[in-house]
Formats: C-alpha cells, sequence, structure tokens
C-alpha cells in the first residue's frame, strides 16, 4: 500500500488485522526549519518568494548536488522559474559560490500537464558543473527518485535520501508544522464529489448510504447533494430507489452527467458522436498551455494558441465539446499520430489514453444495446444539433443564460455569474450568445466556466425544473433507513391527517376568536352604531 497511509486507521478497519512493514533504503537526511512561514502565514502566498530565497541560498552556499523545490500548481512553478532564472543570471560563479565546481544553474519545471518528452528531461545528467534544480508539484513526491537530489512534510524528505545523504529545507516554522498541517492528507471521498460512491452503493442494495460505515465517513450534507444530484439525472427516484437509467449510468466508469449524456446518444443511435467526446473528457488537460523554459529557450505560447484556435475553426470556432471530438478523429487517422500531437499542440499520452477509454466506453454501450429494457428512440436533426442536445441530457445542470455583458448566470439555483475561460472557442463571442451549457468550473479572480458550447432555452426548458422540485431531505428519510410502500403510504396518509387536523383547529381558533368577550362586545357597538344610523336616515327622509 501507499507509503503515506494511515496505517492503524486502516488496520482498525479491518478488524485490527496484522501490518507488515517493509522500510526502504533511506540514506540519513538532516532537516531544517527556517522560520519563514509561521500560523498567522497560513493563508498567504508569500510562501513563493520565501522558496526562491531557500533555493537561491541554497544553490550559493551547500556543496555540488541538485535541488529539489516542492510548489502547488503549474502558474507557481513557472512564477518560481521565471524569478529564479533571472537570479541565477546575476550571480558571480568566481566569489559568490561555495562550492568552486558549481559554474552555473538549470532550472527545470515538472508539472502533470507537461508533455512528456518535456518531463523526461528531467532525468538527464546536467553538463559539467552545472547544479540542476527541479521545480515541480507532489508529482515528484511519491514515485520519483531523480538521481542526485539532496535538498527537499516527511514524504517528501524522503526524496532527499534515496541514492545519498542529503538536506532538508523547510520554509516554515516547527509551530506551523505543529498546528497548521494535519498528520494525514484528507481522504479523497471528504473532497470530491460523491454521485459515484453513493449510486455504487444503491446498486450493491447498500440503502442507508448516510450511515454506511466509511473508513472516512464524508459529512452528511454532501452525501445529500449527491443524492440530490442524482435524482436530477434520473439516477433515481423521489424516494431514493434505483431507476433503469441508474443501472444504465453505473455500468460506465464516468461522471454520472457524463454517463447520462453518452446514454441519450446511444439511445438515439448516435454514440459515434458522443464516444469521443467522452473518452476525451475523461483524461487530463489535452492542450499543451503555457510552458517555459528557461535558459535561452523562446516562448512558444503564441504558436500554441494560433494551432488551438485553427483546430477550433474547423468545426465552426462556436463548439469546445466538437472541437475535443475533431481532435479524437484526426489524430486516430493521422499515419503519425505523435507528429499530429506535437505539430497542433496537443498531448499526445492524453490523446493515447482517450483513444483507450473510447474503447472501453464502445464495448459498454453495445452491451446495453443488447438489453431488453434499454430505450431506443429515433431523431431527425443534424450531428451538430444532436450533439449538443445529448449534452443537454447530461449536463442541463451546468447551464447558464447571459447576464450583463460578457457574464452569465447559472441555472442550478445557485445563480452565480460566471465568465467564458479565455480558452475557449467562444471566449470574446459573448455578445452572440443566449444559452451555453459548460463541462467544467475554475474559480480565480471571477468564476470561468470551460469547455463550452451554445444551446436553445427549448432544449433544457423541460429539464431545468428538475433542479429546484425536490428538497434533499426528502431523498434523505430513505438514506436514513428503507421504507416501504406502505410505510410510505402511512406516511401520506399521516400527513393528510396532519393537515386536516390543522386546517381544523384553524377553523376553532377562528370560531373561538369569535365568541370570546371582546369579539361579542365589539360586534354589539357595530351592530348599534348601524342601527342608530338606519334610524338618522329615516328621519332626514321624513
Amino acid at each position: 500500500m501507499s507509503a503515506t497511509l494511515d496505517i492503524e486507521r486502516l488496520s482498525e478497519f479491518f478488524g485490527s488485522c496484522p501490518v507488515c512493514s517493509i522500510p526502504g533504503k533511506i540514506f540519513p537526511i538532516k532537516e531544517r526549519f527556517h522560520n519563514l512561514i509561521g500560523p498567522r502565514d497560513k493563508d498567504n502566498s508569500a510562501y513563493v518568494t520565501e522558496t526562491i530565497k531557500i533555493t537561491l541560498q541554497t544553490h550559493l552556499n551547500e556543496p555540488a548536488g541538485d535541488i529539489l523545490v516542492f510548489l502547488t500548481g503549474q502558474s507557481e512553478i513557472e512564477k518560481a522559474c521565471d524569478v529564479l532564472y533571472h537570479k541565477a543570471e546575476k550571480i558571480d560563479y568566481r566569489h559568490d559560490v561555495y562550492d568552486s565546481s558549481v559554474e552555473g544553474l538549470l532550472i527545470l519545471p515538472l508539472y502533470g500537464s507537461m508533455p512528456t518528452d518535456q518531463q523526461k528531461r528531467i532525468f538527464l545528467p546536467p553538463p559539467k558543473g552545472i547544479r540542476k534544480c527541479v521545480i515541480a508539484t507532489n508529482i515528484a513526491a511519491t514515485s520519483v527518485t531523480i538521481e542526485g537530489i539532496r535538498s527537499e512534510a516527511i514524504q517528501r524528505a524522503g526524496r532527499a535520501g534515496r541514492t545519498s545523504s542529503g538536506k532538508c529545507h523547510r520554509i516554515y516554522s516547527e509551530e506551523f508544522w505543529e498546528k497548521c498541517m494535519p498528520d494525514h492528507m484528507i481522504p479523497e471521498i471528504k473532497r470530491t464529489s460523491l454521485t459515484s460512491v453513493v449510486l455504487t452503493l444503491k446498486c450493491l442494495e447498500v440503502n442507508d448510504v448516510i450511515r454506511f460505515p466509511y473508513l472516512d465517513p464524508p459529512e452528511e450534507r454532501f452525501i445529500l447533494e449527491a443524492l440530490r444530484k442524482l435524482y436530477q439525472c434520473s439516477a433515481i427516484d423521489r424516494v431514493g430507489n434505483v431507476t433503469d437509467l441508474g443501472r444504465f449510468i453505473i455500468e460506465f466508469p464516468l461522471t454520472p452527467n457524463l454517463a447520462c449524456a453518452l446514454i441519450k446518444a446511444t439511445s438515439l443511435g448516435c454514440e459515434d458522436l458522443l464516444l469521443p467526446v467522452a473518452a476525451m473528457l475523461s483524461v487530463e488537460h489535452v492542450f499543451i498551455q503555457s510552458v517555459k523554459i528557461i535558459l535561452g529557450v523562446t516562448q512558444k505560447q503564441k504558436d500554441f494558441e494560433n494551432s488551438h484556435k485553427t483546430l477550433s475553426e474547423m468545426v465552426g470556432g462556436d463548439n469546445d465539446f466538437a472541437t475535443l471530438s475533431s481532435i479524437f478523429e484526426q489524430c486516430k487517422s493521422s499515419d503519425n499520430p505523435i507528429s499530429w500531437c506535437r505539430k497542433h499542440a496537443v498531448h499526445w499520452r492524453a490523446v493515447k489514453s482517450a483513444f483507450s477509454v473510447e474503447k472501453q466506453l464502445r464495448d459498454i454501450t453495445h452491451k446495453l444495446k443488447q438489453l431488453k429494457n434499454f430505450p431506443l428512440e429515433s431523431h431527425d436533426t443534424s450531428k451538430n444539433e444532436l450533439l449538443r442536445r445529448c449534452l443537454c441530457a447530461g449536463f442541463f445542470s451546468n447551464v447558464a443564460r447571459r447576464s450583463i455583458g460578457r457574464s452569465f448566470c447559472t441555472m442550478d439555483g445557485n445563480g452565480s455569474v460566471v465568465h467564458i475561460h479565455p480558452s475557449s472557442a467562444l471566449f470574446g463571442q459573448e455578445t452572440n450568445l443566449e444559452w451555453i451549457l459548460f463541462h467544467s468550473v475554475l474559480v480565480t479572480s471571477k468564476i470561468y466556466v470551460r469547455t463550452v458550447c451554445p444551446i436553445r432555452y427549448e432544449w433544457v426548458k423541460d429539464l431545468l425544473p428538475k433542479l429546484h422540485d425536490v428538497d434533499a431531505y426528502e431523498l434523505s428519510s430513505v438514506a436514513r433507513e428503507e421504507i416501504t410502500k406502505e410505510e410510505l403510504a402511512k406516511w401520506e396518509s399521516r400527513e393528510q391527517t396532519k393537515q386536516n387536523s390543522e386546517a381544523h383547529e384553524a377553523s376553532l381558533k377562528k370560531m373561538q376568536k369569535r365568541n370570546d368577550d371582546k369579539s361579542i362586545s365589539d360586534a354589539r357597538e357595530r351592530f348599534l352604531h348601524r342601527k342608530q344610523q338606519k334610524l338618522q336616515n329615516i328621519s332626514a327622509q321624513q
């Protein structure tokens, strides 16, 4: 199992089963806390600046040996690489460095969305006299051992002692370590969507998904949200029972939204339209983004953007989903797909993975079509419209209507203001759009939606009410304990009796109010006043 696993907790979950630990070979590691970040700096981004500072000090004051630096993502890594490169350019290696054999610094970024050939450069030995500095995400914290690394919480420190003795520099203080850093990573079940988990349990006839003995129980509100989403896509009915559609959805290794769209396409006999799209949405980011290569190599971002724009224009320049499908088909039909991807700034690794996913999904759709209860429909619409209509069947909760200027307002009940991401083919066309459907959301200084296509209101008008017509707690009653139809009928009868009783009580209160002393006195005064008015009118007429 993983070296970072909470062993005691897992053993306890499986009835205190025995644990066999196999220690790895670790050379001595010296660890140092630099006290540059404390508990009060928990939400401060100053750690990037401090990390650069410690990296430069290590380069200047330590003997020969490579450096591994950890940051959280691509943008931070590229920023750090830029700053470090410009600072390293000003070093006088005749006087400024401790080890005279160190004559330069090779700075290499490493993150998951980089092309494979560029990631491989970190394993190449640097030129003689050059210190290698790899600035990476946690992709380098577990299985990757880079020869020569001596500088790098407990697992990351281990990178420094795999091939020789090393040093681990922590920019934070011991107080920060004790107070702000959890003993273990937050389990994925507590930080991701639970729709697939809940649907799997339901299909296994585990109806009480709230009190199920999870290893790490997620918060109840996240389970309720998962139930609500499953109801919205018709995977479960109003009392929480799995529908036929839900059993079809669980067959796919996809999110329920994407599986629902693919099932709709399969029922219409046009699964060939959705299969490439579903496969491409299931792999890592397809487009190569800004990759800032250090030491004088020119920036190619403009060329990348032009290549991506050309790819989107091939399918009309107004549908990101269609662009993904076109990339899949063009690459697959190419005599040399690797060269095709390199030419168009597309990740070959991602597309290659999509080919494998598409084959798996195709086998599942073929199997489902053989089932007697699988619905089959007909259509007479164009491919372009058909693709978007099928997407609406699964992603109608990801629909937004244009609001003010270039912004849109989501229709999911939250009314969030969103903007089309600059990487979308529809960026800059907002004023020509009324309704859009999107695949994912990115939150930075604004809320951006990515992978977008235009839709028509009539395609979703019958689906949108489902986003609002059920309370998650209505579904949770079945989640807590299984309710039979008889019990449900009794509950409805009790509710009706309760409503009748409340109406009767209201009527009685009204009668009581009419018959109390004050009400009688007020009524008597009104009667006498009307009688006096009537007598005065008769006298006036005489």
